[in-house]
């Protein structure tokens, strides 16, 4: 019976890496694939053929690939559904480790035959640098993602949309793209849409639904009502206020390191909570 294994890499830039390599599982297809992450001088311990893959052929091609964050598939997975399984995998990487964190197109090895070298895809010109790291305790969320996405065969394309917000490369345009998201994704359809309504609607009914989890949503509230309180007013739709009528042009001059930080943790915690929210929509 012929083989059909093929392998697959991701490169990952810009993240916080310990240096301490570690493995997991994800199920797929009814197979075990494992999964190992690791950096370039790590990865000199793989053994054959995946030591000549990424050392001759993918860091060759691309040498600032030596910086990089290798996300490699140790025992291969089938040819068949691969195109869905890579496809699904990166989206899952992309949706937790979301930009300014860089990460590659998939480089396969496929019956050691090596497919054509994708672009790297992570060269765009980031003004942010990620705080995030890449460990064992936050890749769990990879596999909780993919589990979850790779059950029905369809498109994601509201997730797919918020990770092209991230791609902005602008807080600001940004953060009113993501608040533009939020009014009209969980708007009830009824009455003009009005951005506070949604965005308790978003907690409420995805995010953190139930009474027992309304301290959770209440702490979510009042965490960007103090944010937005820097700016201007104390209230949760101050910020889409200030960014929609241009407010922050008149102002943005006179803004502190502290005023642009808060802008960049506002506009990580509404990626996190919209991500998070459309993939337990995907649950029900």
């Amino acid at each position: 019976m012929k083989n059909t294994t093929r392998y697959g890499c991701w490169l990952i830039d810009n993240i916080k890496f310990s240096g301490d390599s570690f493995k997991t599982t994800i199920h797929f297809n009814g197979r075990n694939i494992e999964i190992l992450v690791t950096n370039y001088e790590n990865s000199k311990k793989l053994p054959e053929p995946l030591n000549k893959w990424i050392h001759q052929r993918i860091i060759n091609n691309n040498p600032t690939s030596i910086y990089s964050i290798f996300i490699i598939t140790t025992n291969g997975y089938e040819t068949d559904n691969s195109s869905y399984f890579t496809e699904i995998f990166r989206l899952s990487l992309k949706l937790v480790f979301f930009k300014p964190i860089e990460i590659s197109n998939t480089y396969e090895l496929i019956n050691n035959i090596i497919a054509p070298i994708p672009n790297k895809n992570i060269l765009t010109e980031n003004r942010m640098i990620s705080k995030k790291e890449i460990n064992s305790i936050t890749f769990e969320k990879v596999i909780d993602y993919f589990n979850v996405l790779s059950k029905f065969k369809k498109k994601h394309i509201a997730l797919h949309e918020i990770y092209k917000i991230t791609e902005i490369n602008d807080t600001i345009l940004e953060l009113l793209c993501l608040y533009s998201f939020i009014e009209g994704f969980w708007h009830n359809k009824r009455g003009t849409s009005n951005i506070i309504n949604s965005f308790e609607a978003m907690l409420k009914q995805d995010f953190a639904p139930g009474r027992e989890n309304k301290i959770v949503r209440e702490k979510i509230k009042n965490k960007i009502k103090t944010q937005n309180g820097l700016f201007r007013e104390p209230k949760l739709n101050e910020m889409r206020t200030i960014l929609a009528h241009g407010i922050y042009k008149q102002e943005e001059l006179s803004w502190t390191e502290k005023h642009w930080k808060t802008l960049s943790e506002q506009r990580d915690l509404l990626i996190e909570l919209i991500i998070e929210s459309l993939v337990n929509r995907e649950k029900t």
